[in-house]
This record gives structure tokens, sequence and C-alpha cells, in this order.
């Protein structure tokens, strides 16, 4: 009776000892981990892959309102061959987009080792190749080592890998790897039953959200001729889905065309422009069909005058107005993120000397167009949006940002001005008045348009495009104009001209004939 006691007081004590931890047990850990999923002679004879994928990509930042359900951006199907010997991959997507507007998505990828191609279908039947931009080329190279064939080398060569405490999440007990990969901390997850990955998590920059975990998690796992591996996957910000995706076909060791993932000298010779920064942002905007390209790139500004002292400030697709005032300077819209801010303060600072920025007016919370604003926050101005989208505006003027430091991390203690807009507000110097205006549509809730009532000058965003025809076939589309022409008549209010977040400026006739098209659906 003794000798039983004896033996389950040390079973219920082995069981309570906490696991090791340091790099030792991550060493131990790692190599458990691969026996699970074949051992590593059963790793080490996958030189290359091929995995034929369907899923569907979502962003939240695209939702109607910023906790609301995110919207469905596409449904896609992805084709990635890979050559891990040559650390090179071929993908290729092919989507039919859900929104903005219902159109295909497709590319092509090449990484091959110190390089990256795109490929992409013209118009004329022909296909147009051009260097990968930088940013795109350095976050392809991470997905790929974070592939769950190769995700255990990355952590094994990691010369800071180190097992963590175990965490508990529910009754699951969770075992934890920690390291970097090319600068990024990581955390990879392994379940203390099976010793499988459950998932991995790279600490990156987000221009919105600042240091995030971006998380890729794995389930369904079979047996592929003695290799286990995820049949399928998803990804997380921050852990909020974007991405979810099954596996329809894996071949190991598949049978591949070289020239397929071959870059020409021509392509490769080609200048690389900008910087290679790892960030999920570029990849989200690509699978949308929707520009990246400023992204870690030099930043143009051009300030084209519609009114005096009145500026429309281009130099990309997304747009922004100053307004000077007495002693001050009005700004409407961030967009897409912090350098756009810099370049653009700087080009309203030079254009209008000695007068500070004192308001920045953003018309909605959406990822292109919110990025920016912590620049202008570190500058001192007061940032106003419309009320129930000031819990958004909060969060992301506090979160961290040390991988990348903005102007706001390296103001210091600097307490953000906030301020929300329930119906209207009006801004003025005694001589020119700028008034701001709750605007319901469908495309977001909270959204702000800004009347100049003097010069009769509105500036809105995504509503309308100025200079470019609405398609009567993108019911969302036309939805959103008739939204703004609704808007602009029960405000009573007399517009002459309408300065666009994108597009350009054009009477408000061009808006007038889009309105007997549909119906305005309010959110």
């Amino acid at each position: 009776m003794f000798a039983i006691a004896l033996t389950l007081l040390m079973f219920l004590s082995a069981c309570s000892s906490a696991a090791p931890t340091g790099p030792a047990a991550g060493r131990t850990l790692i190599d458990e981990a691969a026996a699970a999923m074949g051992g590593w002679t059963a790793l080490d004879s996958v030189k290359s892959q091929e995995i034929l994928t369907g899923g569907a990509d979502v962003e939240p930042l695209q939702a109607v309102e910023p906790t609301g359900q995110p919207r469905v951006i596409n449904q896609f199907g992805q084709d990635i061959v890979a050559d891990f010997a040559k650390n090179r991959m071929r993908l290729s997507f092919d989507a039919i987009r859900e929104y903005p507007s219902r159109q295909p998505v497709k590319f092509v990828e090449i990484v091959d080792s110190d390089g990256g191609m795109v490929e992409t279908s013209q118009p004329d039947g022909k296909t147009a190749r051009e260097r990968m931009h930088p940013s795109r080329y350095a976050t392809r190279l991470r997905d790929m080592r974070r592939m769950p064939i190769r995700i255990l080398y990355t952590a094994k060569n990691a010369p800071d890998l180190t097992r963590e405490p175990d965490k508990i999440d529910g009754k699951v007990t969770i075992n934890v790897l920690r390291f970097k990969d090319s600068g990024q901390p990581v955390e990879l997850q392994l379940d203390s039953f099976n010793k499988l990955p459950l998932r991995v998590i790279y600490t990156e920059d987000d221009p919105i959200y600042g240091d995030t975990l971006n998380e890729l998690a794995f389930f369904d796992w079979r047996d592929y001729n003695g290799v286990r591996l995820p049949q399928a996957q998803a990804t997380f910000l921050n852990g909020n889905k974007i991405r979810e995706e099954r596996v329809r076909t894996l071949i190991n060791n598949p049978k591949y065309e070289d020239d397929g993932l071959t870059i020409p000298a021509e392509i490769r010779s080609q200048p690389e422009v900008g910087e290679r920064i790892v960030s999920q942002w570029p990849l989200r905007r690509l699978v949308m069909g929707v520009n990246y390209l400023d992204f870690g790139r030099e930043q143009k500004v051009e300030l084209v005058e519609v009114a005096k002292g009145v500026y429309h400030i281009k130099g990309s697709d997304h747009h922004s107005m100053a307004v000077e005032m007495k002693d001050h300077v009005i700004m409407i819209e961030a967009p897409f993120f912090e350098e756009r801010s810099v370049a653009v303060i700087k080009a309203v600072e030079e254009k209008i000397p000695g007068k500070p920025i004192k308001y920045l007016v953003v018309t909605h919370f959406h990822i292109d167009h919110s990025g920016g604003i912590r620049a202008y926050a570190a500058k001192g101005a007061t940032i106003l949006m419309q009320e129930t989208n000031i819990p958004f505006l909060k969060t992301l003027l506090s979160r961290p940002k040390t991988m990348r430091p903005d102007s706001l991390a390296k103001a210091g203690n600097i307490t953000p001005n906030v301020e929300g807009v329930k119906d209207e507000k009006s801004l003025t110097d005694g001589e020119r008045t700028v008034e701001l205006r709750a605007l319901p549509n469908p495309h977001s809730s909270g959204m702000l348009m800004v009347y100049l009532p003097k010069e009769k000058i509105l500036f809105e965003s995504d509503l309308f495009t100025p200079g470019a025809p609405v398609d009567p076939t993108n019911t969302l589309g036309v939805e959103n104009a008739v939204a703004l022409f609704t808007g602009i008549n029960n405000a009573n209010i007399q517009v002459d001209r309408i300065v666009g977040g994108h597009g350009e400026v054009a009477p408000l006739r061009e808006l007038a004939k889009i309105a007997p098209q549909g119906k305005v659906t309010s959110n």
C-alpha cells in the first residue's frame, strides 16, 4: 500500500513540476517536434513542394464599423512551388474579388534567392514582368521560412532559440519556443500532447497597429508518406483573422520546370526601389488588387490649389486637402502610413510657413485612410473623427511602435488630442469656415464629409471618385455615390465642386448623373 501511494505521489509530482526552459530545452523540444512530424531524416528528404490551396481573404479594417464583421475580400486559389535547396518559390494567385467591386485578381510571383519578380497579364494578352516591390519580396521570404515544412528548420537554425514556460489555454497545455528570424521576434507554439506545431507568431510592424502579432495557425494534420503536414491554416493579425485556406493538393518533391522558378537577367538587373519591410500590409492590399507600391518608398507630394488657400494634396492615389486659416492650417485625411503623412506635412509647412497644423480631420477608419494619423498627433494637432470611431482612434494612438518607431513613438510622452464629432461641427477663424458633417452610407459607419460653404467645396473619400465614371454594374459603388448625393441634399448645402480623397476635382453634376441609378442604403 505504501509503495502504491509513493508511486502515485511521484507521478503527481512529475505532472505538476514545471517543464525545463532555456536554450538546451529548446533544442530538445525542436527535436521532439521534428519526430512528431516524421523525424529529421524524413523532413530532410523533402527538397521541394507543390501546394495547391483554396480559401478566402477577409479584412477587418474594411468592415462597416471598427468592431464589425470583416468584409470578405475574395475567394482564391493558390499554387505554390517551392525549392528549398535553392531558396526559391513560384506563387500563382487567382482570385475573384468581391470587394470593393467584383473582378478577377491574378498574378504570379517568383522569389529566387536574392530577388523577386511579378508577372501580370495585360489587356492585350501579353504578360508584363517587373522586379518585385522590396517589401513584398521580404514578406514572401518570411512566408517561405514559416511554411509548415520549414518552420522547424527556421527555429533550429536560430542562435537564440530558447524554450519558455508553458502556456495554458483552457484545458490545453502549450509548449512555447522563442527565437528571432531576421530580427523579428518569433513565438512557436506546440501542442504539448503530440508536439505538432499549433501556430507560429511573428511580431512585425503595421502602419495602423504598430507592433503587430502576425499568427499563422495550423490545423487538421495528415500523413504524406511519412511526413505529417497540416491540411488547413489561417492567418491572424492581433487575433483578427485575415485569411483561411485549405490544401487541395500537396506533393512532396514534385516535378517542375526549372525556368518557372528563374528570374531573367533583365528583370534581376532592374534597380530595387524602396525598403525591405517585412509587413503583412502590402499583401493585404495586394489581394484586393489595389495600390501598395508607395509603401517603403520615397513619397511624391503635389499641392494643387483649388481655391485661394485650399490645396488638393496629390502625388499618390490617396489624397488629402489642406485649408489655410488666419493663424493655422486644417488638414483633411491622413491616408496610408507614417511616411506619407511626414512628406505631406513637410510640403504643407513649406507652402504655408508659420502656420501650424491645428486640426486633422479623418473621414473614416479604413486601413488605407487612417494609417498616417500618428504623424499629426506627434505635431500636436487635434484629431477629429466621427464620435463612434473614437475608441478605434484612441487604440491606434496608444499602440506600441518599437519595430519601426514612428514620429509619435519618438516624440516621447505626448498625450494626443482627440475630439469626436456627432452630427456636425464648424471650425472657423471668423473669415473662413470648415464644416464637418456625418454622412450615412453603406461603405463605412462614422463617415465625415468636409464642406467649405464660402468656396462651395466638398471633400469626401471612397463614396465617389471625381473624374472617374461609376460602373453601373458595381452595386456598392452606385449605392455609395447615391448616399453622398443624398447626404448633400439632406444637408441643404450648396456644393459646386467635389474634391476627392481619390481622383480629381469635379463639378457636382458628375455625381448627380449617378443618383437615378440606385437607392441609398444607410448603415
